[in-house]
This record gives C-alpha cells, structure tokens and sequence, in this order.
C-alpha cells in the first residue's frame, strides 16, 4: 500500500475503534483563542450568508452590526439597535451563561480586532465560516471560557418561505425604494409636459413672430430638461433594479431550501424541474425596471388626460373614448395570448423533458435499431411546439400591431377633431399639436399596461408551474440528535409507485448497534428502495423507521448526515476537482480521509499515476471509467464520518482484485458498534456481514446468520 503515511496506514489496518469512533464529531472550544479568525469585513459576509433568504433584514442587521464592530463599547450601542427593531444583548462573562441567553445568532470580539461568529442550529451552536456556511462540529454548551459576547435575534431561513411569486416580502425594500421611484417617477412623467408645451409655444408664438432669442432660450431648457430627465431615468432604474436582485437571491434561497427538503424526486423527473426553472428565471424579469418603471408610470396618464382636458375639453372626452376602447380590445386580444402562451410553455416543457431523457439514455438510442421511436417522438414534439410557438408570436404580434393602430388612430382623430376646434376659433395649433402629442404619450402608458399585465400572468403561471414540482414542505420542530448508538427498527415499512407492484410491503426488522447486514435479492426485489428510506431520501408511504426510539421524520436532515452515511447504486460524481468531490463528505481528520482513499481502492489509482487529488472530473464523471466512479463515491461514504453506513451495491463496476481488496479492508474502518448495510449480489462481499436480509417482492422472506442462509441457498 502506498499514497499514504506509516501512521495512516497502520491506523487503517486496524479497526477504527482504536483510532475513534466513526461518528464522533469534534467540539469547539474558545478557550485558545484560535477560534477568532473572522475580521470585520469576514462577518459582515458571513451575517449576509446566514440571511441571504431575507436580504432586507440582512441589510439593516449588517449596518447595524458594522457600528458594533467598530464602537469600542458594545453596551452604548444596545440602545440604538433596540431602536432598529432588532433584539441584542450584552453577555460578558462565561461562554455557557451567553449561550443560555434567547437569541439565534452570537458574536465574540477577541483581540486585535478579531472575532468569531455562533449560530443556533436545531438547538445546537455551531461557529459559522466567512461565507455564512457552517464549519464542522458544535460548540461545547457547558463551555466556561471568559468572552465578550453579543446575542442577537435574527431571522431564521425555513423550510417554505412562501411562494416563488409573491410580491409580499418584497414590501419593505419596495417601501424603502418608494420615496426615490416617486420622486423620479413624478420628474420623469411631469417633464413630458414640457415638450408639448415647447410645440406649443413653436407654433403659436416663436415661428409666426420670429422670436429666435426666444427659440434659443427654449432649446437651452428643454437640453437642460433632458439632461436632468436622463438622471431622473437612471436613479430610477438603479432603485428598481436592486429590488429585481433581491427578488432573484431570495427565490433561488428559497428553491434551493425546497428542494434540499424534498424526500421524493421531483414529479416529471429532473429534466421537467429544469425547464420549469428555466420558464421562472425569464419570468422574473417582470421584477426589473422594465416593467416595474411602466407600473410607476401607469397612473400618470390621469395627469395627461387633467392637461389635456385644461387645454380642451373636447379632445380630453375624445382621448377618454379612444382609451376605453383600446383597454376593451386589448383585454380580450391579452386573454387570447395567455392561452396560447399557456399551451405554448406546455408543449416547450414536454419537448424539454423529453430531451432530457434522451440525452441520459443517448447510447442507446445511437446503438438500436429501434431508435426510430425517439425521432418519431420528437418530431412529434417539436411539431406540436412549432405551431404552439407560431400562434403565441401571431398573437403577440397582433397585440403590438393594435398598439400601432390605436397610436395611429389618435393621432388622426385628434388632428381630425382639431381643425373643427380650430375652425371654431377654441384651439390655436399649437394647442393642438401639444394635445396630440400628450394624447399619443397617454397610449403608450395604455399600451405599457398590457405589457406588465402580460409579463405578470407569465410570471404567476411559471411560479405555480415550480410550485407543482415540488412536494409542499412545512417547517415542524425537530427532535436534536446530534449521534446515536445504532439501534435501529423499521416498523410495517410499505413503498409503492404507480403502475408497479409494491416495492416495499410489510417490511419490520430490528437491527443491533453493531451488525453487520447484507440485503439480497433478485432485481426488484426491493433492496435499493428500502435503503433510500434508511437513508431519508424516500418517503414511505406506510410504517415507519426509528433510530434510538426516534422517527426518522424526526431528525432533522441537519443531524442525520452526522452519523448516517449513504452510497446510492448508480455512483454521483459532479464537475470540480477529485479532492471536492472527497471534501464534500465533511471529513477534516486527515487519517480517517487516507483511509477511506485506501479501503476504496482509489489509493492504487493514486500509485498508478491514473488518478490523483487535483484531476479535473467533468460532469457526472464522464471523463472516468464505471470502476473509477464507484471507487469515488465509495471513498466519499467511507470518509464521512457516520454510526450508520449504507452501501447500495458498492462493487458494482470493479474488477474482482478491487471487490477483494475492498470486502477485506472494509471492515476494517468500522468500529465494534458501527452498523453497516450493504445491499449485494457479490460472494465476495457476504464475508464482511454476519447476518442475510433476503428480499422478494418488497417482502422479507429470510432473515438469519450468513452461514445458515448463504448454506441454504
């Protein structure tokens, strides 16, 4: 053996007992000052980590935190951030009597302006990294070490925090921005007065009297008028569109907590998830100073029609009239064009799905002479989303064509009108060249409305299209188990899928701290099922599985990676380095980690110059071999520290020297009380387990000592 150290290597022939338990997790303590390794800048970043999901309170609580970090006394600032709303309170003393104090979020000042930032997880404390990410391990509760603590209430993430289209928590930066929008809004829509009124004064006046002194001073004001409009345009934009960003961070925060919550894969499968979120991500533009700014804009036509009306009040009725049509026509061609742009996003979805799932099973269709089936398939699809495409654009062409036509149609009436009002002698042509023009601006704000109702219902129809695809998750309280000893029962567990037999019917095992267990069975049999419901990746839809005494609904997913381990059949492997895809298992003992490389047989990779750390894997390991990638996602599960281990087919692709070496070291990592499940159809891998589980359609059908069993069959 090679790659690793004398001491790695003589630890990892041993059993893991004697070099620590697997499921030990490291306590912090402050004691030794190494913990203060955040400055001011680091938590700053780490305070808008933890409430990234709320970036509003996020905001406040930093700018009032970066006082606290620069005051020298913490307790003269207590007054101004009760003032703010937010809760805090000044904690020197021992460590154990700050953390007993009602609060979710603590900070520690050490020396030489260095600090250290505590967060409340699942009643536990955990010191949280620059990124706002937590770092491994809790804090000791009964630590008496000597701080200077700050204890503050901060709002917590949750599981739903409501959904990807609502517009109600975007309320308080809304509010916030309302002053700059107003006012910028007010200059911007007042200004387009000015110009009516410069045409008004051109013809009425400066051209039939030759007034250029006057002509130049006009030009000097409305250049003036546009320069400061262009600013007005730009504070506006820049407001609206740090709402847009908030929205943005807040929705991805809350699909990314969905859907880690999620049990069960997402109905449709991944690629439906992904061309819904692809649908949300376009549809959020709605939140943009495109469309926020014409919404700001939209009431202001009021002030035309009143200017409109000031100068003529025939022309006003006339505008009045045109608006109400346009509005009735423009509301029915809008009902249309959400139809078929629903039809249209349905038939884009199925074609997306649809070659998503070709593209996971691409070697197929390239290596049968049955493929014609896919082509046909999907010119099917893409037929029937052509043409859904083809009438969505007709329809939205019409709409603009209809813009045009009202825009047309007023100008004509109005000039129309005018020379009656002129011939009369109650409007000059100034008056109605300025009446005409603020009567086409008033169209556009008309037209603007369908653009942002349009925008609206596309953003509605793809939030509840994501909605859909995730299961509902509601926040519940959860019982704190940050380790068990591996007492394990499974009580009446049943899984069934639609159009198929049970996969799990009736199963009740009773499983010791300790054992060893292999699942056998044909294909189907119900072996992989049964580990993804140990491992909380699949719900059960009847019995159910307690830890200690525990519901496994219970534990929150927060505590349950700390002892329990899962490798899934197929081998997961994404884009980065080797060494990420490792480090991702949590593990910062350096021998546990030597181990883990050796017992999964990457170690010999590593000797062998095929492999190492720093090797770049693409996607889905596609640069690597099938035994390479179970080697990986192997040494991955065995590097996490766990109580629980669940193999699902770990020899799965290696060559039979690499199934040898693995079922031999194996149990060399697991302590005396590790539980180790492994689902097999390998010989070789039966000699690491002492008792047999076998499967048959969901059932459990023997259950017993290998020697009896493996003899029997």
């Amino acid at each position: 053996m090679t790659g690793i150290s004398h001491d790695a290597q003589a630890d990892a022939s041993q059993p893991a007992g004697q070099a620590g338990s697997m499921n030990d997790h490291p306590r912090v303590s402050v004691a030794d000052g190494t913990a203060f390794v955040l400055d001011r800048k680091a938590v700053l970043s780490a305070v808008a980590g933890l409430c990234a999901h709320d970036r509003a309170a996020a905001g406040k609580l930093c700018r009032e935190l970066d006082r606290f970090l620069a005051a020298g006394q913490w307790p003269g600032q207590l007054a101004r951030l009760d003032r703010t709303g937010l809760t805090g309170r000044h904690a020197p003393g021992p460590l154990r009597d700050a953390l007993a104090i009602p609060g979710n979020l603590i900070l520690l000042r050490g020396g030489d302006n260095r600090f250290a930032l505590l967060y409340r997880i699942e009643r536990r404390w955990q010191f949280i990294a620059g990124d706002g990410i937590p770092l491994p391990g809790d804090v000791a509760a009964d630590d008496g070490s000597a701080v200077d603590a700050l204890v503050l209430t901060v709002p917590g993430p949750g599981t739903s925090p409501g959904s990807f289209a609502s517009l109600a928590a975007l309320w308080p930066e809304l509010r916030t921005a309302w002053a700059e929008v107003g006012a910028a809004s007010f200059f911007v829509n007042a200004g387009q007065l000015l110009l009516p009124l410069f045409a008004m004064l051109i013809y009425d006046k400066i051209a039939l009297n030759g007034l250029f002194e006057t002509l130049w001073a006009l030009v000097f004001g409305m250049a003036l008028y546009l320069a400061t409009d262009t600013g007005m345009r730009l504070v506006r934009s820049w407001a609206t569109e740090r709402i847009s960003i908030d929205l943005t961070l807040r929705s991805d925060e809350t699909l990314w907590s969905k859907l880690v919550a999620q049990v069960d894969l997402p109905p449709g499968g991944f690629p439906r998830f992904l061309s819904n979120y692809r649908d949300l991500t376009l549809s959020r533009d709605f939140v943009s100073s495109i469309y926020l700014l014409s919404i700001a804009d939209i009431p202001f036509l009021l002030l035309y029609l009143v200017v409109i009306g000031i100068i003529s009040w025939p022309l006003m009725i006339i505008v009045i009239l045109l608006a109400l049509a346009y509005c009735v026509t423009g509301l029915w061609m809008q009902n249309r064009q959400n139809l078929l742009s629903r039809e249209a996003e349905g038939h884009n979805t199925r074609k997306l799905a649809f070659m998503g799932e070709a593209l996971g099973c691409l070697d197929v269709v390239r290596t049968t002479p049955g493929a014609g089936a896919f082509l046909r398939r999907w010119r099917e699809l893409t037929e029937l989303s052509a043409n859904c495409d083809r009438d969505r654009r007709l329809a939205f062409q019409q709409t603009g064509m209809l813009s045009m036509l009202m825009q047309t149609v007023t100008s004509i009436v109005m000039l129309t009108a005018g020379v009656y009002l002129i011939h009369a002698q109650v409007l000059s042509v100034g008056k109605l060249i300025a009446c005409n023009l603020l009567a086409g601006r008033g169209m556009a704000l008309v037209a603007s409305f369908f653009a942002v109702t349009g925008k609206w219902q596309d953003f509605v129809r793809a939030a509840a299209r994501m909605e859909a695809s995730l299961e509902p998750v509601a926040d519940r309280e959860c019982t704190p188990r940050a380790s068990i000893s591996g007492q394990m029962t499974v009580l009446g567990l049943g899984k069934h899928y639609e159009g198929r037999p049970a996969a799990l019917d009736g199963i009740s095992l009773t499983i010791a701290p300790g054992e060893r267990i292999a699942l056998m069975g044909r294909p189907g049999a119900g072996k992989s099922t049964l580990l993804q419901c140990l491992a909380g990746l699949c719900r059960p839809d009847a019995g159910q599985i307690l830890f200690d005494g525990l519901a496994l609904d219970d534990i929150a997913r927060f505590d349950r990676v700390r002892w329990l381990a899962y490798k899934a059949q197929d081998p997961v492997v994404f884009a980065g380095t080797l060494e990420e895809n490792l480090r991702i298992s949590g593990c910062t003992d350096q021998e546990r980690f030597a181990a883990a490389l050796w017992a999964s047989g990457l170690e010999s990779e590593f000797s062998s110059g095929r492999m190492s750390l720093g090797m770049q894997l693409t996607e889905r390991g596609s640069n690597l071999s099938g035994g390479q990638r179970q080697k990986v996602a192997l040494a991955r599960a065995l590097a996490q520290p766990s109580r629980v281990l669940l193999l699902d087919e770990p020899s799965l692709g290696l060559d039979p020297e690499s199934e040898r070496l693995l079922a031999e070291r194996l149990p060399k990592l697991l302590d005396s009380a590790s539980v180790l499940i492994v689902s097999t159809h390998s010989a070789i891998l039966l000699e690491t387990v002492r008792r047999v589980v076998a499967l048959d359609s969901g059932r459990v059908v023997a259950d017993g000592p290998r020697e009896k069993l493996v003899k029997l069959s």
